[in-house]
């Protein structure tokens, strides 16, 4: 295993907008919850929530912020980070085609969870009625394979969509 990833998430796929919006959606606190506790007022934590603003939290500040979400989710991305080389702020947008090639990514994905979930829950598998160990690790390799194919598509939406977190 290496420092770029958790587990077998790739988190280099991800934007530092996308892991924040990550942790305060795991957290379930609003970010304005989040915010109050590390001492963010509405200005500081838009700025810091906007992918085409480089601003970042101060040190001291991505510690609370991680208290405030119970998550280190953003010290493992930054670790991901050094490991690459460098902070990778820009992904390319995606357009029509990337989009199409995605979801069919996304599609087989899919497949391979839902194969290993039909062997698992099926009355003939290796523990009958109960899920054997193979396979519940089977099938959280395949929601791997989901989460990664996701993440890479979020990291070259977002410069089309805008900032994490905003309403549709």
């Amino acid at each position: 295993m290496t420092i770029a990833r958790l587990g077998d998430i790739d988190l280099t796929n991800l934007s530092l907008p996308d892991v924040l919006q990550i942790m305060v959606s795991s957290s379930g606190k609003s970010w304005e919850e989040v915010a109050s506790t590390c001492g963010w007022s509405p200005s500081n934590y838009n700025r810091i929530r906007d992918p085409k603003d480089d601003y970042w939290p101060t040190l001291p500040k991505l510690a609370s912020f991680c208290v405030a979400c119970h998550s280190t989710l953003l010290l493992d991305w930054l670790f991901a980070q050094v490991e690459m080389g460098a902070v990778e702020l820009d992904f390319d947008a995606m357009d029509c085609a990337g989009l199409i090639e995605s979801m069919g990514h996304l599609f087989k994905d899919m497949g391979g969870v839902a194969q290993a979930g039909q062997k698992a829950i099926h009355p003939q598998g290796e523990q009958g009625s109960s899920i054997s160990q193979a396979e519940a690790r089977k099938v959280i390799r395949e929601l791997v394979d989901v989460i990664n194919e996701c993440n890479a598509a979020i990291s070259r939406l977002r410069p089309i969509a805008g900032k994490p977190g905003d309403r549709w």
